[in-house]
């Protein structure tokens, strides 16, 4: 396999556990810092426009959403796949991570950017807002409703503790990635908002586990500038398979866009259909800076829809 180039910035959540990731799967990647805020000129030739941190770039194969990733990483060399996902543990230590993500994380964001409202700079408050809250959202309602989001994330996290309760101690079973969701977690909570650490002291398995991987994967190999990533996609050819491998009135070659399936400012991306299974639709796209690349999602949490 290729280098594993890493497009992220560094006080990035999504980054950091993907960082983390890759420190648990024993994988050395190269980093390409990136804006925190549109326009990220670099990175969206290589992504047909998706603007969400972290990309994962395998030469001309480009990974977006950080389910999608793990489980590029966990392929990417032998033993990488027993590290992220211990025995047969994958499929819940993805679903433990998509609970998350989908649960815990819209509100721990929710209560981050409500505290940050007069601190943070206005530009982007306003880009986190768009893309987290959908259109319509405002400062008085974030204000107003932080009471009982703050009620809602404090039941989510005892829940996330009972599950990790039940697992045993994290210094007799084996790490998975589903730690690393939970780890994610506190580290943003702990990081960002001035209750975390007091609500965190509640949940001591949730604690252990953010120490046992604590500092994990935060050491790139080598930095690289993001011209240099975009040379290297244009030098190589998507190595990804072609295809379809479920059931689906989609064709190969046929124009699909794709999104986010949840209320935000990410715009549609648009390309030409070239693989499909149950976990990940990939699509070819092309652009005068990059040339040909296959940009990879995750089916689960995105709407695809034919678009000729």
């Amino acid at each position: 396999m290729a280098d594993l180039i890493l497009h992220h910035y560094w006080p990035s959540p999504f980054a950091h556990k993907t960082r983390m990731a890759m420190g648990l799967a024993g994988l050395a990647w190269t980093s390409v810092e990136i804006p925190r805020v549109p326009p990220k000129p670099l990175l969206l030739p290589l992504t047909a426009g998706y603007r969400r941190t972290p990309v994962l770039q395998v030469g001309a194969d480009i990974y977006c959403d950080t389910h999608n990733i793990a489980q590029v990483l966990a392929d990417a060399e032998p033993n990488a796949d027993d590290r992220l996902f211990p025995g047969p543990s994958r499929g819940a230590a993805l679903m433990l991570a998509e609970w998350v993500d989908q649960t815990l994380f819209p509100l721990a964001v929710r209560v981050v950017i409500t505290e940050a409202l007069d601190t943070a700079p206005p530009d982007f408050v306003q880009d986190r807002g768009d893309l987290y809250f959908g259109p319509g959202w405002t400062p008085e309602g974030l204000r107003a409703d932080a009471p009982g989001v703050i009620l809602q994330l404090e039941a989510g996290l005892g829940r996330l503790e009972s599950c990790l309760a039940g697992l045993g101690r994290c210094d007799t079973r084996a790490l998975s990635y589903g730690d690393v969701a939970a780890a994610f977690i506190a580290w943003f909570l702990r990081g960002r908002w001035s209750r975390g650490a007091e609500l965190l002291r509640d949940h001591p398995h949730l604690c252990e586990v953010e120490a046992a991987l604590e500092g994990l994967g935060q050491q790139p190999a080598r930095t690289m500038s993001a011209e240099e990533a975009l040379v290297i996609a244009e030098r190589a050819a998507p190595q990804a398979p072609a295809g379809i491998q479920h059931r689906s009135d989609l064709a190969v070659g046929q124009s699909v866009g794709v999104r986010p399936y949840v209320q935000s400012s990410d715009p549609e991306v648009f390309g030409r259909l070239r693989a499909l299974s149950t976990d990940r639709i990939s699509i070819d796209h092309e652009h005068a800076d990059v040339g040909h690349v296959a940009v990879h999602f995750p089916v689960a949490g995105y709407q695809i829809r034919p678009a000729d």
